[in-house]
């Protein structure tokens, strides 16, 4: 496991660390432990969205034409319960 997270942490590379953690409620409560457990590094809560352009619109798969998803930053703001 230890390996498994050394792996993870020396990459540039997004990855969803536990399916646990999934609501923004708990995702802080674990940054918040793990920055007092030791030394942390990148720690973000981000979501799956459509990707943005430089001008705020959405990108689009030319030969789909749907939204391609990635990561973005997660905000209470973009993401507010119906």
């Amino acid at each position: 496991m230890q390996r498994n997270a050394d792996a993870i942490t020396a990459g540039e590379r997004v990855k969803q660390l536990s399916a646990l953690f999934d609501t923004p409620q708990y995702a802080h409560q674990f940054i918040d432990l793990a920055k007092k457990a030791g030394a942390c590094r990148d720690l973000n809560l981000r979501c799956k969205a459509p990707l943005l352009d430089e001008k705020g619109k959405k990108t689009l798969n030319p030969k789909t034409r749907m939204p391609i998803i990635g990561w973005a930053d997660w905000t209470p703001e973009s993401h507010k319960a119906a």
